[in-house]
């Protein structure tokens, strides 16, 4: 079975989608990620690094779907706030680290994100035959 450039480039962005995912677990398994900043700066950083991976988790789920339809949107969406609260859970069982509700609202603002900016970018040429 040949596939065509857009199921090819649907097929990379999945992947890259669940590596990404796969990078997320791991970050969560680690006991303590700390920056070694002062305190407000540390938690600063690392809420907005909550907030970059799972924008880009959803940009990179988007960009795995045709675009022919909007519903789309919604399953990415559900999918990258479930994989938020499971993340939390997970956390749950790393010493030295919990899960937090506030961690999943940061989350899902960064899913929103994710979603905006792909939409925004679908004007370029890769993501313009979807």
């Amino acid at each position: 079975m040949k596939l065509n450039k857009q199921a090819k480039n649907q097929i990379i962005y999945f992947l890259l989608a669940v590596l990404w995912g796969c990078l997320i677990f791991y970050l969560s398994s680690q006991p303590d990620l700390k920056s070694g900043l002062p305190s407000a700066w540390d938690f600063i950083l690392r809420k907005l690094a909550h907030l970059t991976v799972f924008a880009i988790l959803a940009f990179l789920l988007a960009a795995s779907f045709t675009k022919k339809s909007k519903p789309y949107l919604l399953f990415v969406i559900l999918a990258a706030i479930m994989y938020a609260f499971t993340d939390e859970l997970h956390q749950l069982s790393v010493p030295g680290r919990v899960g937090s509700i506030r961690d999943i609202f940061i989350d899902s603002f960064g899913v929103g994100l994710g979603i905006y900016f792909f939409e925004r970018l679908h004007l370029f040429k890769i993501f313009r035959k979807r």
